[in-house]
């Protein structure tokens, strides 16, 4: 079967990308540990806790900044 041309087009587009960057608020019962999220435009906190950069302490509602899952630190 010869394709149309649009079937053709999509057989060249790239795959979905994946987000690098991502935002998110920390957990407001946060106290210790890899902190829990919730990401902009969710509403649920996340099951997973997060990895952080040493150089960032985090704290419950820190708006924070994340690179391949990593939390790099608080967004001012």
């Amino acid at each position: 079967m010869i394709p149309t041309a649009n079937e053709f087009v999509k057989m060249f587009k790239t795959p979905k990308q994946e987000n690098v960057v991502r935002f998110a608020k920390v957990d407001p019962n946060y106290t210790s540990g890899r902190p829990s999220l919730i990401f902009d435009g969710e509403t649920a906190v996340t099951i997973k806790r997060y990895p952080y950069l040493a150089s960032y302490t985090p704290q419950a509602n820190d708006r924070v900044m994340l690179i391949k899952n990593v939390i790099v630190g608080v967004i001012t």
